[in-house]
C-alpha cells in the first residue's frame, strides 16, 4: 500500500469553479490520498457543492464567510493524516499524474521537497511570464539553493513534502512575511534538497485579486525585508558583513533592513555618476572600477533592479573569482 498523501486545499473567495480543481485531485492516478478542503469566504454555490460531495477521500471544513487563508492552511495541516503533504489552489488545474510523479520523486530519496513544471494561464503582465520562465528553470537543488534570494524559488501550490519535515521547521509562521517564501528560505537554510518534475503538470491561473497583488505581506519592501531576515542568519554575512551592488531603491531598502538586523553594510557599487562619491546608509558608494578590489572580505549582494542587472552583476562577480552561494548572492 502506498503512503497516504494529504492535499491541503483552501477554498477562498472569487473562485466560482473550484469544483474543477477538486475533480482534478479526486481524479489523480495516485489513489491513496485525502483532500482536506477548508472553505473560507468562498461563494455560497461553491460551499454547497463541496458540502454535498460524497467521497470518502474528501474532508470539508467550513470556516465561514470571512477569507482566512493562514487559518485555513493551519487547520488543514492539523487535520491531515498523511505521510506526505501536498498543496493545491482552488482556482488552478493539474494533470492527473501530478501527485503520483511527485511522490515518486520523493521516494527516490534524492529530494525532500518536490514541485513540478507550471503552465501560466491568463497572465496579466509580462512580469508573471518572466517569473514562471525563471522558476521553471530551477530544475535542480543547486539552482534552487543558488537563486533563493532572487524571488520565491517555488510556487506554493505545486509542492509535495513530508508532513514531518513541514512540522520540523515550524510550518507556516505568522511573522508578517509571505508564509510560503519564508518557509522555503527556512527549509533551504537547513539544507533541504528541492527537486522538480520538469514536465508542465500544473496550470497556474493569474488573477487581478491574487494575494501577491493585494496582501501587504507580499509588498515589494516586505519581500526585501524577508530576504534580509534570512540573509542576516547566514554565518558568513553575520561575520563579515556585506557590500551591495546597486544603491538604487532595491539596494537602499536591502541595506536598511540588514543594518536593522545588526549586519554591517561596508559599501555600495554603482554605475550612476550622480550616486558615486556620495553615501548610502552612511556607507560609501563607489564605481565599478573598484569592483573586486574593495571590501573583498564582505559578501556581495546583487541589488540591481533594471533589466539584465542580475546577469551583469553575476558576470562581474564570476570574473572577480567570487563563488555564487557563498561569496555573493543575487537578490532581485
Amino acid at each position: 500500500m502506498s503512503d497516504l498523501v494529504s492535499v491541503v486545499f483552501p477554498v477562498g473567495p472569487g473562485v466560482p469553479d473550484a469544483g474543477l480543481a477538486l475533480d482534478d485531485l479526486l481524479g489523480q492516478t495516485y489513489s491513496n490520498l485525502e483532500v482536506v478542503a477548508v472553505l473560507n469566504g468562498c461563494p455560497e454555490l461553491v460551499r454547497g457543492e463541496f458540502l454535498d460531495r460524497d467521497d470518502p477521500r474528501l474532508m470539508v471544513i467550513d470556516l465561514g464567510d470571512e477569507p482566512r487563508l493562514l487559518d485555513a492552511l493551519d487547520l488543514a495541516v492539523s487535520k491531515s493524516r498523511g505521510k506526505w503533504l501536498a498543496r493545491m489552489d482552488a482556482d488552478d488545474r493539474c494533470d492527473s499524474t501530478r501527485i503520483e510523479r511527485q511522490v515518486s520523486l520523493l521516494e527516490s530519496g534524492k529530494y525532500e521537497v518536490a514541485s513540478c513544471g507550471i503552465s501560466l494561464m491568463g497572465a496579466l503582465g509580462d512580469g508573471m511570464h518572466r517569473y514562471v520562465d525563471w522558476v521553471n528553470g530551477l530544475d535542480t537543488p543547486e539552482k534552487v539553493l543558488r537563486e533563493r534570494f532572487v524571488e520565491s524559488p517555488v510556487v506554493q501550490p505545486t509542492v509535495v513534502m513530508a508532513r514531518s519535515l513541514f512540522l520540523e521547521v515550524g510550518g507556516y509562521l505568522r511573522n508578517g512575511f509571505a508564509e510560503d517564501y519564508d518557509l522555503w528560505l527556512r527549509l533551504l537554510e537547513r539544507g533541504t534538497r528541492f527537486g522538480k518534475v520538469s514536465e508542465l503538470l500544473y496550470d497556474w491561473y493569474d488573477r487581478p485579486d491574487r494575494l501577491t497583488r493585494s496582501d501587504p505581506r507580499f509588498d515589494h519592501k516586505m519581500m526585501l525585508a524577508l530576504k534580509a531576515n534570512a540573509l542576516s542568519r547566514l554565518p558568513e554575512i553575520s561575520k563579515n558583513g556585506v557590500v551591495i551592488s546597486g544603491a538604487g531603491p532595491i539596494g537602499k531598502v536591502l541595506g536598511r533592513e540588514l543594518i536593522s538586523r545588526g549586519i554591517e553594510v561596508q559599501g555600495y557599487f554603482e554605475v550612476s555618476p550622480k550616486r558615486i562619491g556620495s553615501t548610502c546608509q552612511g556607507a560609501p558608494i563607489v564605481g565599478l572600477e573598484e569592483f573586486g578590489q574593495r571590501w573583498q572580505d564582505a559578501v556581495l549582494l546583487a541589488g540591481v533592479g533594471v533589466d539584465g542587472g542580475r546577469l551583469k552583476v553575476r558576470k562581474l562577480a564570476n570574473e572577480a573569482g567570487l563563488a555564487e552561494g557563498t561569496d555573493f548572492w543575487c537578490c532581485c
